[in-house]
């Protein structure tokens, strides 16, 4: 059975969300800098609520290893596409008949590689493409850079 801890029903990968990719790297990396500067000691007399600034960042650079997933809860608690798929008992949304249902591809107008990823999951296995998605993410890839808003 594959590992399905970063892969969500609609078939995103969790690695390729800034939450996981991005955002704590870079939390971390601010902080660090603040810190080598004394903005940990000096920061609250500048700007006010520094010391809320201060544990936020502290929690962001965190997100990485708190972060519960799509099968955790992450994200949206009403979220349609989860509820869906639980529903039908379905792991992945691309193994049901229906797939690209209109959940899918009103999600597909910000995430505009969803369905062929889906497809090319068909295509090759969980397996496989989970290591493609792997390595997407060792490669810098983040959903930040191709995600459209709406």
């Amino acid at each position: 059975m594959s590992d399905l801890t970063h892969v969500t029903y609609c078939g995103l990968y969790c690695r390729l969300c800034s939450n996981l990719a991005r955002i704590p790297q870079q939390s971390s990396a601010l902080q660090e800098t603040l810190r080598k500067e004394g903005w940990e000691h000096f920061g609250q007399y500048c700007v006010s609520n520094f010391k809320e600034f201060w544990a936020a960042l502290g929690e962001l650079s965190r997100t990485g290893m708190t972060c519960k997933s799509c099968r955790g809860g992450c994200g949206d608690p009403d979220c349609s596409i989860r509820e869906c798929a639980r529903e039908r008992n379905m792991e992945l949304c691309s193994s049901c008949s229906e797939y690209p249902c209109e959940h899918i591809t009103d999600l597909a107008r910000r995430y505009p590689n969803l369905i062929p990823d889906g497809r090319r999951q068909q295509e090759i296995g969980l397996d496989r493409w989970i290591q493609e998605q792997e390595d997407r993410y060792e490669s810098g890839f983040c959903y930040a850079d191709i995600r459209y808003s709406t």
